[in-house]
């Protein structure tokens, strides 16, 4: 499958809400500390406050739902997941910290 740049800053979405929609529900239920902000080809970049940055986005392997990676301060990915469109802004935000749950488990263990 080859990847061509628009195709992550597309417009439209197979999604009922477009990823920067979703955003504003990701900002309220970010962990404390996180910095949430939109990133160039069209994802959320979470930084979490250990400096662990979740990238969640639409999935570019379907036509709908969305998907997450991390990457450490390394750029180690250890973690990433998916799923599918969940048609409701506060459920898709539930599903990624659900998934993202063992970084959020990582980051309190730091402090």
């Amino acid at each position: 499958m080859a990847i061509r740049l628009q195709d992550f800053d597309d417009l439209v979405s197979g999604n009922k809400y477009p990823i920067h929609i979703v955003q504003h529900e990701i900002t309220l239920t970010a962990p404390v500390g996180s910095e949430v902000s939109w990133r160039y080809p069209g994802y959320i970049s979470i930084v979490l406050s250990d400096g662990i940055e979740i990238a969640f986005g639409e999935s570019l392997e379907k036509d709908s739902g969305y998907s997450w990676n991390s990457y450490d301060l390394e750029g180690t990915s250890d973690y990433c997941d998916s799923f599918e469109d969940l048609k409701d802004i506060k459920a898709i935000a539930q599903e990624l910290w659900k998934q993202a749950s063992p970084l959020l488990k990582k980051e309190g263990e730091a402090k």
